[in-house]
């Protein structure tokens, strides 16, 4: 491709990413650099199109990569390394800005259907993270409160949405025709929610909806009611676990005899997010999901365990090295007046993101204290890390200063990427940037953990 072509995408890729971000000054130095001469970037855009590959060494470099233990964070080197050695840097570029537009139209909408009396408002708001009382909480009510299908927004992540769908059966829902009535092909799973027994509209909407090839869960809701009634029945002999297995069995010979072949169910409370199965829930929810609405969903989970902060920390580890790729090219191919701010805004964007998934935000610590009768306060003081405590320009400019070429294992995987090499001026730039990012989202997860462990041991 023409290093004009070349200079041509990289300014694409700052105006799509940078020019909302940046301020009026650094943007009339962007537009004046785009009319000024092209000697500069030309001569450093020539440095991205020398490196030379060996066709053998591909898969020893992926073996030693794996062995590095980066294999992980790097989970998809195959795809790029193969990318590049057939189309160049260009390639690598395109297909990460292509994934980058995927995941920014990437939504999720997850239904929500039962009788009424069954929770199910409650286990709505618990699935976002949000208490009962919260000014964007789902309605409570014993009497049928939906009339319609309404759409409730994750806080922390808008384009993941739980609906609340009518009760089958209503009149206003009759069974034969419920599916039309609540657009069916809008959601990507659903979930039939109830307590005690399931009932024949229930098995009659898990059919209807297998037929149609879409995923659905069974919960059953209010568990922690169920066992406190078999503990003052059982009173000294009462066993916790034994009791759990009874209550499943009962809703899956409930199921099995209604004709649903093994049905996936989850014994749950809302007042109890930590015990039981809602865990597991997540988790399925999670791995039923397409690839970029996995990653999406993952992002949005409430933090009900370390587990759960966990799997977010891996998803977010294993996309980090793209933001550090972004940095290392506009180094190489800088835009007088943009390259530094591109890097420090988009640094922003991603860590304020990465606080809010894990709840450190000021609005998610009110939201977990509101829901565990915590103070707001209590819950900041556990609160460690820079970037947990505060995300600013001042603060990342200051960490990146302390940053200086690759270390451990980040040296050996930059060793085995050849795009990121190829970007010899950038690199120090990719290494700062990805040591910064993994250094942040590892403390923040340390921090979401003693958050949880504070609110969950005062409630």
């Amino acid at each position: 491709m023409a290093t004009g072509s070349r200079v041509s995408k990289l300014k694409d890729m700052f105006e799509t990413n940078a020019e909302e971000q940046v301020d009026q000054r650094r943007q009339r130095s962007f537009e004046k650099y785009q009319t000024s001469t092209a000697l500069s970037e030309e001569s450093n855009l020539t440095k991205l199109s020398h490196l030379q590959l060996d066709p053998a060494g591909d898969e020893a470099m992926l073996s030693d990569l794996k062995k590095s233990g980066s294999d992980h964070i790097f989970s998809n080197a195959r795809k790029f390394m193969a990318l590049f050695k057939t189309g160049g840097l260009d390639s690598v570029i395109l297909e990460i800005q292509s994934e980058l537009k995927r995941f920014q139209d990437t939504v999720v909408h997850i239904a929500v259907t039962g009788e009424s009396g069954t929770g199910k408002s409650s286990f709505i708001n618990a699935l976002r993270g949000v208490s009962d009382t919260d000014m964007e909480a789902a309605g409570i009510g014993e009497m049928e409160t939906t009339m319609e299908p309404t759409k409730y927004k994750y806080p922390n992540r808008v384009r993941v949405a739980i609906w609340d769908l009518p009760g089958i059966g209503t009149p206003n829902f009759q069974a034969a025709t419920y599916l039309e009535r609540v657009e069916f092909d809008r959601y990507d799973l659903f979930l039939i929610v109830s307590t005690t027994r399931f009932k024949e509209n229930d098995m009659f909407l898990a059919k209807a909806i297998q037929e149609r090839g879409k995923k659905f869960y069974f919960i059953r809701n209010k568990i922690d009611q169920d066992l406190k009634s078999k503990e003052r029945r059982s009173m000294s002999q009462y066993d916790q676990k034994e009791a759990l297995r009874e209550l499943y069995k009962s809703s899956l010979d409930n199921l099995t005899k209604g004709g649903i072949e093994s049905p996936q169910i989850f014994l749950i409370s809302c007042w109890y997010m930590e015990k039981f199965h809602f865990e597991a829930l997540l988790e399925v929810l999670e791995q039923g999901l397409p690839d970029l609405k996995r990653r999406l969903f993952s992002y949005s989970l409430p933090n009900v365990t370390s587990k759960v902060i966990d799997r977010k920390k891996v998803v977010m580890l294993s996309e980090i090295w793209k933001d550090a790729f972004y940095s290392a090219v506009a180094a190489a191919a800088p835009v007088p007046g943009l390259t530094t701010a591109y890097n420090i805004t988009s640094l922003v964007t991603k860590l304020s993101q990465c606080r809010a998934d894990f709840g450190l935000d000021d609005n998610s610590l009110r939201r977990l204290a509101n829901r565990m009768r915590n103070r707001p306060e209590e819950l900041k003081l556990v609160v460690q890390s820079t970037f947990g405590v505060e995300v600013s320009a001042g603060l990342i400019q200051n960490e990146l200063s302390k940053l200086s070429g690759p270390v451990g294992k980040l040296q050996k995987a930059v060793k085995y990427l050849p795009f990121v090499r190829q970007v010899t001026a950038g690199k120090s730039t990719y290494t700062a940037t990805y040591s910064l990012l993994k250094t942040a989202i590892e403390e923040m997860a340390e921090d979401a953990k003693r958050v949880i462990v504070t609110a969950f041991s005062e409630n």
